[in-house]
C-alpha cells in the first residue's frame, strides 16, 4: 500500500490546496474546503462536531451539529477519493485529520527557516540564502484564509506572519553575510517601506549601505529612522541601531566583516524559533 506520508501535501499559507499522489484535489465548494482547513488547523487532533459546526456556519445555532458535519465530511471524503479512509477518521465526538508536520506546508516552512537560521549562524550563508528563499516561497497568501478570525486562528497566523517576517530579514542578513551587498541593498530598500517599525530591517539596510561604500547614504537612514520613531510612535531607536550608529560614526572596520554582526541576530531569531515557532497551533479540540 502506498505510503501516504510520501504523497500528501496540505497547503494553508494561503487559498487551501490538498495534493494526492502529485494531484491536485478539484475542491471548489466552500464547506468543504472550510471543513478540510478547520481539521488541518487543528494538526491532527480531534475536533468535535460543535467546533466544526462553529467554523462552517459560525455562532448560529444548530440543532444537529454532528448531522449536518457530517454532510460536508461525506462531500470531503468524495472528493479526496480512496485516500479519505485513512486522511479523514471519525473520532468518538467529531473527526481528525492525520497529517504529519512535513506533509503541511506550514510545517514545512518552520523547519526549513530552523535550517536556514542555522546555516546562517554555523557560517553557511550560501545555503542560509537558498533554505531561507525556499521557506519564503512556500507563501501563498493569508493563513488559513477559509476561517474566520477566532483567538486561536488569529493567534497561530500573527505566530507564522511573525515568522515570515522574520525568514525575510535574515534572509537579507544571509546575503550579506555571503558578499551579495547589492541583492540586499534593493531587497531591504523595500523591505522597510513594508514594515518600517522593524529596527533589524533597518540595521541590516545601514550595514548593507556602508560595505556598498554609501556611509552618506547609511548615515541618512540611521537619520530617517530615528525621526520616524520619535514622530510616529515616540521612542527613540534600539540598542542595536544605537550601537551600529557609534560604530559607524567611528569608521569601525569590523561592519566591513561579512558576518560579524550578523551570527549574533541570526542566534538570538534561532532562540525565538525554538521556544515559539516549532509547534502546530493550539486549535480547539474535542474535549
Amino acid at each position: 500500500m502506498e505510503n501516504l506520508t510520501n504523497t500528501v501535501m496540505c497547503r494553508v499559507l494561503g487559498p487551501i490546496e490538498i495534493e494526492i499522489g502529485g494531484v491536485a484535489i478539484d475542491l471548489r465548494a466552500p464547506r468543504p474546503r472550510q471543513l478540510l482547513a478547520a481539521l488541518s488547523f487543528a494538526a491532527g487532533s480531534p475536533v468535535s462536531n460543535e467546533v466544526l459546526a462553529e467554523y462552517l456556519w459560525g455562532r448560529a445555532a444548530l440543532d444537529q451539529p454532528g448531522a449536518n458535519v457530517r454532510v460536508v465530511v461525506h462531500r470531503l471524503r468524495a472528493a479526496l477519493g480512496p485516500h479519505s479512509g485513512r486522511l479523514l477518521q471519525l473520532d468518538r465526538c467529531g473527526y481528525r485529520l492525520l497529517l504529519a508536520s512535513e506533509q503541511t506546508d506550514h510545517g514545512q516552512f518552520t523547519e526549513l527557516v530552523a535550517a536556514g537560521l542555522r546555516a546562517l549562524v554555523d557560517g553557511r550563508a550560501a545555503e542560509a540564502v537558498d533554505t531561507l528563499r525556499a521557506s519564503l516561497a512556500l507563501w501563498r497568501g493569508q493563513p488559513w484564509a477559509e476561517l474566520g478570525d477566532s483567538p486561536e486562528l488569529l493567534g497561530a497566523r500573527a505566530k507564522l506572519l511573525e515568522l515570515r517576517e522574520l525568514a525575510i530579514e535574515e534572509l537579507q542578513a544571509a546575503r550579506l553575510a555571503s558578499g551579495d551587498t547589492a541583492a540586499a541593498v534593493a531587497a531591504l530598500s523595500e523591505a522597510v517601506i513594508q514594515a518600517p517599525y522593524r529596527e533589524r530591517r533597518w540595521e541590516l539596510l545601514v550595514v548593507a549601505l556602508f560595505r556598498s561604500g554609501r556611509q552618506a547614504d547609511a548615515l541618512a537612514e540611521l537619520r530617517k529612522v530615528r525621526r520616524l520613531l520619535m514622530d510616529e510612535i515616540g521612542v527613540e531607536p534600539g540598542p542595536a541601531l544605537r550601537d551600529l550608529e557609534r560604530r559607524l560614526l567611528d569608521h569601525d572596520p569590523g561592519l566591513l566583516l561579512r558576518d560579524t554582526s550578523i551570527r549574533t541576530a541570526a542566534s538570538r531569531a534561532t532562540g525565538t524559533l525554538v521556544r515559539g515557532f516549532r509547534t502546530y497551533p493550539a486549535a480547539r479540540q474535542a474535549s
